[in-house]
Formats: structure tokens, sequence, C-alpha cells
């Protein structure tokens, strides 16, 4: 069984395995591109509506500030993975496709100040699986072309020691960052 699943998942091109959904509108709109314009970051997350539901499947608090610094912390991921095979333009064009890019989960991987807020008696020293979810939106000549989601959770028991406030976070903006390009190159294959 095992030997099964190894073989779908190579037939499989790594561009579609990096994403959650690819949906390319019009491969041949993605022919030939040679500059990209990533546009800023919007952020769209999902607002608590208990402020002690701490086991209700919610999604935890973010505050304005850093969500605001971790959008800024995706956009740049973003234009370092497209800098090594794309030429980076500073305004939409003929020819030049747009990557607008809307950060829609974030969970940090050790208390914020927003989890304090809300949990007064939590431990500076406690971890969580954090993470982010993306949405992407390519555009050419001012038309859609395509869009891209994912979402990525850390692990537990991957054995990473939780260091950073949202480690797991920038590590789903660096996986993004490197897949990126390869959907955009091949977009036959991803949109499988």
């Amino acid at each position: 069984m095992r030997t099964v699943l190894s073989l779908v998942l190579a037939a499989l091109p790594a561009a579609a395995l990096a994403f959650d959904h690819v949906r390319i509108t019009d491969p041949t709109a993605l022919q030939g591109v040679r500059q990209v314009h990533v546009a800023e970051v919007a952020i769209d997350l999902p607002e608590p509506t208990h402020r002690f539901a701490l086991r209700s499947g919610e999604p935890r608090p973010v505050r304005p500030r850093d969500a605001a610094v971790q959008a800024a912390a995706l956009g740049a991921a973003l234009r370092r993975g497209l800098d090594r095979d794309f030429e980076l333009v500073a305004a939409p064009g003929p020819g030049v496709l747009v990557l607008r890019p809307t950060l829609d989960g974030l969970a940090s991987s050790r208390p914020t100040f927003a989890d304090f807020d809300r949990q007064p008696g939590l431990s500076f020293r406690s971890f969580y699986a954090g993470g982010a979810s993306v949405r992407l939106q390519l555009e050419r000549d001012g038309r859609p072309v395509g869009e891209i989601s994912d979402r990525y959770t850390g692990s537990l028991a991957d054995g990473m020691p939780r260091v950073g406030i949202w480690q797991d976070a920038d590590r789903a903006f660096s996986r993004w960052a490197r897949k990126l390009p390869d959907v955009v190159q091949q977009p036959a294959l991803a949109a499988r």
C-alpha cells in the first residue's frame, strides 16, 4: 500500500503538491512571463467571537500590528522566491504577471500579547502548532488567470523546538516562496 501511494505522489507534479488548491483558468496567459509584480499583501483574518472560548476551534486572536508585520514578511518571502526566476517590477504593466496575496489565516507558535490578553494566566513557555493560510490571485494584463490557496499548520511531533513566536508561519511563507515559481513556470502541470 505504501508503495502505491509513493508512486501516485511521485507522478504528481511538485508544484501541484505545494498548494492545497491551484486553479489556472488560462495557462497560456502564463507562458513567457518574465516580469512579476507582487502587490501589497491584504489581510483578511477571522475574528474570534468569544474571548475565553479556548477549545472551541476558533482562531486565536492576532493583533493588527502582528498581522501587518507578518503580511510584510509574507510579501518579502514571495518576492525573494520569485526573484530567482523573474524580474520583479514596482508596478503592474503590459505583460506583467500581478500576484495579489491575501493572508487569511495566521497562528503563532508561541504566545503573543493577544494570547496573554485572552488568557492572563498563560505561561510564556507555552507553544502551539502555528501556521498560516494564503490566497494568491494571479492576473495578467488586467485579467484574472489563476487562483492558488494553501493552509500550513506545523506539527508538534516534528521535533523542531518552537523558539520563534511566528516560526511555523515563517516556515509556511518560505515553503510558498519556493514553490510558487514552479506553478508560474509550469501552469499546465500545476493546474491538474
